[in-house]
């Protein structure tokens, strides 16, 4: 497998971690992780494409070896990852580059696009996250996901804890073990004295995950750019009445439902994503 090189790159918010493959001049393709997750989470899933086109792929804020603030009051329904990635694209490409990205990733790319049309040449998004707004007169309640990041297990004692830890929970337990491995090499940080910490704290994951932005697939009209989306048909993120919008944007849109197939996609059936990908940076 190639294997990346890791790029601290200045933008204008200040200075990202990324990994990158392929050479510079050839097709460029951003990409942009889950929220929790990291860009070397991603590695079987973009490493195979280093020899056909350009790829950096971000340690989002809060994120892998991003060392932007990541403070209380800062995610503000996805705004920041979304001028974060516009600001990266510009350091990256004088001109516009393929934005790509699962979950949290897939709609910033998305809402980069819609309020700047001239820096995305072609959109893929990996399960993103469009679920239509809670009614205003709807009963209120806590938010599941939000609730459960800020509860996570957030210390260990050595890489072996933590891949015992997390073999057998929840969504990691279907995770091929590679992947697994690579999410833990970014997604722990070493604060000495045998002390392993999660790189996204988990107060900024669950803050991620209280700040969606309901209703954001309704921007569809101000994309510009060709658009594939892929969503799974097990509890996926991309509700068929919000998918509805993505006809409108730009010169196309495919939307690719793979049966089966469940919110982490990309990491447990790389293949078809690895396709469009490549098909995207291409314009085959």
């Amino acid at each position: 497998m190639t294997e990346p090189v890791r790029r601290s790159i200045e933008t204008a918010a200040g200075v990202m971690s990324c990994l990158e493959w392929g050479k510079t001049g050839a097709h460029t393709l951003l990409f942009a992780h889950a929220n929790g997750f990291n860009a070397l989470t991603y590695r079987t899933l973009l490493a195979p494409l280093a020899t056909d086109i350009h790829i950096v792929a971000c340690d989002l804020r809060g994120h892998g070896r991003s060392t932007l603030p990541a403070l209380p009051g800062l995610v503000n329904g996805w705004t920041v990852f979304r001028d974060d990635l516009l600001a990266l694209a510009g350091s990256i490409s004088d001109g516009p580059v393929v934005f790509a990205g699962h979950s949290l990733g897939a709609t910033a790319s998305f809402m980069a696009a819609a309020i700047s049309p001239e820096r995305v040449r072609a959109l893929v998004l990996l399960e993103p996250v469009f679920l239509a707004p809670i009614p205003t007169d709807g009963p209120g309640g806590s938010n599941s996901l939000a609730d459960m990041a800020a509860q996570r297990r957030n210390v260990f004692p050595s890489v072996a804890a933590a891949l015992d830890y997390y073999r057998s929970r929840g969504i990691f337990a279907r995770w091929p073990e590679q992947v697994l491995r690579d999410y833990l090499a970014d997604g722990l940080t070493n604060h000495g004295e045998g002390v392993l910490r999660l790189a996204c704290a988990p107060a900024w994951e669950a803050e991620i995950f209280r700040e969606v932005p309901f209703g954001v697939a309704t921007m569809a009209d101000k994309v510009k750019c060709p658009v594939t989306v892929l969503r799974g048909t097990v509890a996926s993120t991309a509700a068929d009445d919000q998918i509805a919008s993505i006809p409108g944007a730009g010169a196309e849109a495919n939307v690719i439902t793979i049966e089966g197939a469940n919110h982490f996609l990309p990491l447990e059936q790389p293949e078809r994503p690895r396709n469009e990908l490549l098909r995207a940076a291409k314009l085959l």
